[in-house]
């Protein structure tokens, strides 16, 4: 379904793609609604532009890093037992893999 803020959010940072504020103001709200996955997708597609790719690949790197943290405050609020843990890390291995999927299929498109 179509995300009306996420797309004037986006139409946003690539009409200021230098203005750090409107990158965070994109993330933010990815963060926020559980879209981290929708950012890393734009911030990919960006990656092989000649003048913004490296600005990119490193907004990308953030988006891991965000994905990553919360894994990791959701692992550590709860607090699981030792079943709740393997399937915390079980969750964690299918997200990397699923990433990796991901950036394989991005690379290898048309």
């Amino acid at each position: 379904m179509p995300d009306a803020t996420l797309e004037a959010l986006w139409k946003k940072v690539l009409h200021d793609w230098e203005d750090d504020r409107v990158h965070g103001a994109f993330l933010e709200y990815c963060q926020t609604s559980d879209r981290l996955v929708e950012a890393a997708v734009r911030y990919r597609g960006m990656a092989g532009d000649r003048e913004r790719g490296e600005a990119a690949k490193k907004r990308l790197h953030g988006v891991a890093i965000l994905a990553m943290a919360r894994l990791e405050s959701s692992r550590t609020a709860h607090s699981p037992g030792r079943a709740g843990r393997i399937t915390g890390l079980l969750v964690l291995a299918f997200f990397i893999a699923a990433t990796a999927a991901l950036l394989l299929h991005l690379n290898t498109g048309p």
